[in-house]
């Protein structure tokens, strides 16, 4: 039951916020136009802002097999998207998004919490530190993919300017410029990030239930349910027992179960609607995901306690 509650306390506000969203639009007190303006802040701003405050902050080294581990998972998830979703799916539009969806989990929102709820005493560091490793991959592996598919053909020169030019990316290069230099910033200037970084997640999570169109969820059903279940069902299913066949255990093991099951980022939608992808398809994703992540969530936390693997 304890675990339930944990889980719950993290998935519950990040649903209702998006219902707030949801009602605020349907009610007329915001419009498409101000949803896409407010789109785009949280794009150039706010994102940008959270992830260097994130990555600037993560303590612990960056070697060692469990980050190594979760790149190299993220990386592979994201090629097997490529070598499918492009055979089924015929809009690139959806293809970008679908791809998006299967690799990029919800990690700085929902990871850390939830491993500092499972781990109290401190473990929870391990999570904070990984930080520092998958936002980023996360971030060039969106970008390229989005590029790809934005253009309707493999143009690297293109491709590598969306990837320098985009917002996310230079806010994890400065938060690891940052924390790489061990430079100690002024008391204001932190201050004046984290006012800024505390917007994201809030102002993300309400867009995005802003943005969410129940009209044409049965349009994309398919698509939905197959990376509802390569999110939440086949990326942890593949993983997790290698990472234990690995000899990775506790604290080590429950970050991986949160890297590789928990749901789809918020910042998919944002980054789709701004590169030309399908937000509709986005917004739904990262929606049903994140329902979906109370059960599967819970399903792993109690399954991998009960074992005794963390």
């Amino acid at each position: 039951m304890t675990n339930l509650i944990v889980t719950t306390n993290i998935v519950l506000p990040i649903f209702l916020v998006m219902a707030v969203g949801f009602i605020a639009r349907r009610i007329g007190l915001i419009d498409e136009k101000t949803v896409s303006g407010c789109n785009r802040l949280v794009f150039r701003v706010f994102l940008p802002t959270s992830l260097a405050r994130s990555i600037m902050r993560a303590e612990g080294s960056l070697g060692g097999a469990l980050p190594l581990f979760a790149a190299l998972g993220t990386i592979a998830t994201f090629a097997v998207g490529m070598l499918i979703v492009p055979r089924v799916v015929k809009e690139n539009s959806r293809r970008g998004v679908i791809i998006q969806g299967l690799f990029r989990s919800n990690y700085a929102i929902f990871g850390i919490p939830l491993s500092e709820a499972l781990f109290p005493m401190g473990d929870g560091g391990v999570a904070a530190m990984m930080v520092a490793a998958v936002i980023p991959t996360f971030n060039i592996l969106a970008v390229i993919t989005l590029e790809i598919f934005r253009g309707g053909k493999f143009d690297v020169k293109r491709i590598l300017l969306g990837v320098l030019k985009n917002p996310l990316i230079w806010g994890c290069a400065i938060g690891y410029a940052l924390m790489k230099s061990g430079l100690t910033l002024p008391s204001f200037v932190n201050s004046t990030i984290d006012k800024l970084a505390v917007v994201a997640s809030p102002l993300a999570l309400f867009v995005l239930g802003a943005a969410i169109r129940p009209g044409k969820l049965k349009g994309n059903m398919k698509a939905l349910l197959a990376s509802v279940t390569g999110r939440l069902v086949l990326s942890p299913l593949v993983m997790l027992p290698i990472a234990y066949a690995l000899g990775m255990r506790g604290a080590q093991f429950a970050t991986l179960m949160i890297v590789f099951g928990s749901p789809t980022a918020v910042s998919s939608f944002t980054m789709a609607e701004q590169m030309g992808g399908d937000p509709d398809l986005a917004a739904q994703q990262v929606a049903l995901t994140t329902i979906f992540s109370s059960i599967t969530m819970f399903a792993m936390i109690f399954i991998f306690k009960t074992l005794g693997i963390f």
